[in-house]
């Protein structure tokens, strides 16, 4: 080798907390045109729900000795909106298509926080055991 840094990718938290940025702006527009008399109940609910989690990813990127519970409480609001969605799509407020991309989005970032997750419980065995 020849002593040079192999450059990494972005840290498990940048790519999730950039990936719900871009999820949420996406996501407050759709649901602003949902049929009015859902834009006050399910709609809002879930736009709130949405800023939730990304409020808690910018706590968990920033506050190390809370990462942990704002993650799992991050994961809790992803499965909270699941069900939210699943009634959204029951009452047919969003299209087939519109529902499909959603759940798809919220399973990709579950599945993000848990390699976040992960990494951080091995960073802070690690260290103890250090």
């Amino acid at each position: 080798m020849t002593g040079k840094k192999v450059p990494r990718g972005p840290s498990p938290d940048l790519v999730v907390l950039r990936q719900w940025e871009a999820f949420a702006a996406s996501f407050l527009r759709q649901a602003n045109r949902w049929p009015k008399i859902h834009r006050f109940t399910l709609s809002q609910r879930l736009q709130n729900l949405t800023l939730d989690v990304l409020e808690k990813l910018v706590q968990a990127r920033y506050e190390p000795s809370q990462r942990s519970q704002n993650l799992a409480e991050c994961n809790m609001i992803l499965e909270r909106m699941r069900f939210l969605m699943r009634v959204a799509h029951q009452l047919n407020v969003c299209s087939g298509r519109g529902f499909e991309n959603i759940l798809r989005s919220l399973d990709e970032t579950g599945r993000m926080l848990h390699g976040w997750r992960v990494s951080h419980e091995r960073k802070e065995v690690s260290h103890r055991q250090a």
